[in-house]
């Protein structure tokens, strides 16, 4: 269990350094995003876990994490620092209902049409860290396309 956790959070690392990279040059961060979850993809990939059985995760992260952005956005553009922090609290509150409905529908449906979702640590941990940077990457995207950029410090 040890070395499983361990891979998982060597492919976070870098997944956070490339991330505060991104920032520190001002670069788009939704599309950086969305190449960021190719790492963890990968990973689930080297760790040879079927992608077909993160898929719940995958929707978790991204229904969770892509509807988190919105109001944690609004409260920053809004209210700075404190509202980013109280929009991504309230948002993750209600997205976790949210994106766990969704997740357990999803499991349910792959069960029932034969296909075995996996509840092990790497395939959920990997799983949603990448649905957690599509979802996000989605959104942050899409403001970008609208012309809406997040200020960076």
């Amino acid at each position: 269990m040890f070395r499983q956790a361990a891979y998982v959070a060597i492919l976070g690392v870098i997944v956070a350094a490339i991330g505060v990279y991104a920032l520190q040059q001002r670069i788009a961060i939704g599309p950086v995003m969305l190449a960021l979850a190719l790492i963890p993809l990968g990973g689930l990939l080297l760790a040879k876990r079927s992608l077909k059985s993160a898929v719940p995760d995958l929707i978790f992260g991204s229904i969770d994490t892509g509807l988190l952005v919105i109001p944690a956005f609004g409260g920053g553009v809004l209210f700075g620092v404190a509202g980013a922090i109280t929009g991504g609290v309230i948002g993750d509150a209600l997205t976790d209902g949210i994106a766990g409905f969704f997740e357990g529908g999803i499991a349910q449906w792959l069960r029932k049409h034969g296909i075995g979702e996996s509840r092990e640590a790497v395939t959920t941990a990997l799983g949603k860290m990448s649905g957690c940077l599509i979802g996000s990457g989605l959104v942050l995207s899409m403001a970008l396309a609208l012309g809406i950029r997040p200020s960076v410090g």
